[in-house]
């Protein structure tokens, strides 16, 4: 397993145990010096931009590795809300127009669809069965009026991981694009580009960079399709090209989904973090936690609490939440105790990552143990969940 040692202030979480990754990552320490080598050239004024914009390509040449894909398929931009949104913009919707997304979305794929309806696009929303998202639901929502079928390849709220290829599959030869947020996945489950139009992850969750950078990658059909993205500078095939007057050349690859300047401090953790996470090294980490999310799941149960996470292991990633109407006031009792996790909308969720242990485990759950065993755990009813 790799050393703790590779976080920032390690020492921080001595005796702590932190279950939290699904809201926000730990930094590598590499990402923190990655920052400092950023002031360095960026001291440097001008000239500084040199080694600025070597980093950005590292940066694309770590996502496009990461994802699968060509480094011309990638742009990166501040945040998956950006992108998601930068998506909805892209299309030429017509009244009548379809999309299909899950209740399980986090709100930042939910709203840009949402706000659509005043055009005159209709929702078609897939809410889980007993066992989570039915991908046959999903594909029985599509049909050809359907624009864009959105997804989560991990859900925030379940920590069901969904496969996308069965989608892919269907909307091949269709007008039908698809798009998967795979911000709770990269860096923590394999993710392939390759299984849709649009992949996006935003950086400071699993791939322990920080914020202000995300990972976007566009399918060759996307780009043939000729979506025009945001009108910047970075995005124009040519900023200073002699029509730009009259006309707006976008770019013909994955860029033109990013208008302008990068945030290039976040651009170089990226990088750094993607020196850490590669499609080798997120599989090995991926099978090494696997028992550990089960084992989780399995002692939750035996608490007398409903895991929201599917019990097949294909089906999980590293979010095991269960409901509990009391959630915020047991997350401020465990922390505490120590213990970090997630505790809003009605549900406690810890997230298992690579520097997590059976020793952090057994911590949350003897602690959680003595608190269930103080409080009634009352049934809550989630819109976004079977439970």
């Amino acid at each position: 397993m790799p050393s703790k040692q590779r976080l920032s202030n390690s020492s921080y979480w001595n005796g702590k145990a932190y279950l939290n990754t699904a809201a926000e990552g730990l930094p590598l320490q590499s990402c923190v010096d990655a920052v400092q080598q950023y002031l360095t050239a960026k001291s440097h004024g001008e000239p500084g931009r040199v080694e600025f914009w070597k980093e950005y390509e590292r940066a694309k040449q770590g996502a496009a590795r990461l994802f699968s894909v060509d480094a011309d398929q990638i742009a990166l931009i501040s945040s998956t809300t950006e992108a998601l949104n930068t998506i909805a913009h892209s299309i030429d919707w017509r009244p009548g127009d379809e999309v299909v997304f899950t209740s399980s979305e986090f709100p930042s794929n939910i709203f840009p669809w949402v706000a659509l309806q005043s055009r005159g696009v209709k929702l078609r929303i897939v809410h889980p069965g007993a066992d989570g998202i039915s991908v046959d639901d999903l594909l029985a929502q599509i049909n050809d009026r359907t624009r864009l079928v959105t997804v989560s390849q991990v859900s925030y709220a379940t920590g069901e991981h969904l496969n996308p290829e069965p989608l892919w599959r269907r909307v091949q030869g269709t007008p039908t694009l698809l798009c998967v947020d795979a911000t709770q996945a990269a860096g923590r489950v394999p993710v392939d580009g390759r299984m849709a139009d649009f992949t996006v992850a935003s950086a400071f969750k699993w791939m322990n960079s920080i914020h202000g950078a995300a990972i976007m990658s566009v399918s060759r059909r996307a780009l043939r399709e000729n979506l025009l993205g945001p009108a910047g500078w970075l995005s124009a095939e040519s900023c200073f090209a002699d029509d730009r007057l009259e006309t707006f050349h976008p770019r013909a690859d994955g860029q033109r989904f990013q208008a302008g300047m990068p945030n290039f401090d976040s651009v170089y953790s990226l990088a750094a973090a993607l020196d850490f996470h590669t499609p080798q090294t997120v599989k090995e980490r991926a099978d090494r936690l696997a028992p550990l999310v089960s084992q989780l799941r399995a002692s939750l149960v035996e608490l007398g609490l409903t895991p929201l996470v599917p019990e097949a292991p294909s089906r999980q990633a590293g979010i095991v939440p269960f409901a509990y109407e009391s959630s915020a006031e047991m997350k401020r009792q465990l922390a505490e105790r120590g213990i970090f996790v997630q505790g809003d909308d009605r549900r406690i969720r810890a997230a298992l990552h690579w520097y997590n242990t059976e020793e952090d485990v057994e911590q949350y759950l003897t602690a959680l143990g003595d608190l269930l065993d103080d409080a009634k755990v009352p049934t809550t009813r989630l819109e976004n969940s079977s439970t």
